[in-house]
């Protein structure tokens, strides 16, 4: 069984890989955007950056690849999404359906083990609608609206069908926005994604994906082998308070900023262009491994991550699990390095020093 899997940016996509390896399914998460599936390969993330990109750029390169995905007879297709609605949402859903004219899209945005949960088609973040939290003042996606329908409607997803229950059989073609407070409710759609034999195209944070790795591979499975990092390169490049904060928390516990566990300095961004200052990153990382030899990168936000793998010359990752949750530890192809990546708005203010503690 081959499952295609899309993701805006690429702690999503190691995200969703991390979710399928921890259940024995051999997974690759890949920049380029182009259909390697390899020999014995159960799913393929291919991060098709296109968080920031304009929303017509983002549906074209969606629906190019569900299109040749569907020439190649994969019939199970993931559109990993923002647990907080970020990006192009709408346009690319509305790409899954235009390369799948006759299907219907099953989106689950809800993620209960980080607080995001959806009632009558609307996100709350710990109980909060979410364009009253942080997010809506996201710098690059700021988010104005909770009712989920709504959002994707204005980016162009018609039909938009809110479901609170029981999704029906038999579906007409269209998106239906799945209700979920539970990791039960999340496990029901994903119950229902199984009942069919054909295919499907679901879409949704990492919970769904989770729950349907699961029902591929269900029963108990042995946990991978941890590595030991005695050395670490941390870079953050996020500007969210959450990472921030982590940050800070790490420095002044001595669990970073030292002993082998070192925070980069950022270079000065003043003056240059967003793709400018990443390529400046990526380089400066890559001087900093090449003169530590680190056993591994740890890396807040899926921009940042992406400069660095390109300065790099990395193509593709091969997902191992999670450390902690929405924490996916990889290992660089053809590179003996380990990467460890989070985004850069969720995780509890110790998580450096837990993964620290975690990797001794």
């Amino acid at each position: 069984m081959q499952i295609l899997a899309l993701a805006d940016d690429l702690t999503g996509a190691l995200e969703i890989g991390a979710k399928f390896a921890a259940r024995g399914i051999r997974s690759r998460v890949t920049l380029g955007r182009r259909l390697d599936f390899g020999r014995a390969l159960g799913l393929l993330v291919i991060n098709t950056e296109t968080r920031h990109v304009p929303p017509e750029q983002a549906y074209a390169r969606v629906r190019t690849l569900a299109r040749a995905a569907r020439r190649r007879g994969i019939r199970r297709l993931y559109k990993k999404t923002d647990s907080t609605l970020r990006g192009h949402i709408g346009w690319e859903l509305a790409a899954l359906l235009a390369a799948h004219p006759r299907g219907h899209v099953i989106y689950a945005p809800a993620y209960p083990a980080l607080g995001r949960a959806v009632r009558q088609g609307r996100l709350y973040v710990n109980g909060v609608p979410v364009e009253e939290t942080e997010f809506a003042r996201d710098p690059l996606n700021p988010i104005h609206a909770s009712d989920i329908p709504r959002v994707l409607a204005a980016q162009g997803a018609v039909p938009v069908f809110a479901d609170s229950g029981e999704l029906a059989e038999r579906l007409a073609p269209g998106i239906y926005v799945c209700d979920g407070e539970s990791t039960a409710d999340v496990d029901r759609v994903a119950e229902r994604l199984a009942r069919q034999p054909s295919g499907w195209l679901a879409a949704g944070p990492a919970a769904l994906a989770e729950a349907i790795a699961e029902r591929l591979r269900p029963g108990a499975v042995a946990r991978p082998a941890w590595p030991v990092v005695r050395t670490c390169l941390i870079v953050n490049g996020s500007l969210h308070p959450v990472s921030l904060a982590q940050v800070r928390y790490a420095a002044e516990r001595g669990c970073a900023g030292g002993s082998g566990w070192d925070l980069l300095p950022l270079p000065e961004a003043a003056g240059l262009s967003g793709q400018a200052y990443a390529a400046r990153l990526g380089e400066a990382v890559r001087a900093a491994i090449q003169a530590r030899l680190p056993d591994a990168l740890v890396i807040f936000g899926g921009d940042t991550a992406a400069a660095i793998l390109r300065a790099l010359g990395c193509t593709a990752l091969r997902p191992v699990g999670e450390l902690l949750p929405g924490v996916p530890l990889a290992r660089l192809e053809r590179r003996a390095l380990w990467l460890i990546s989070k985004a850069g708005g969720f995780g509890p203010p110790d998580v450096l020093c837990a993964l620290r503690n975690l990797l001794s």
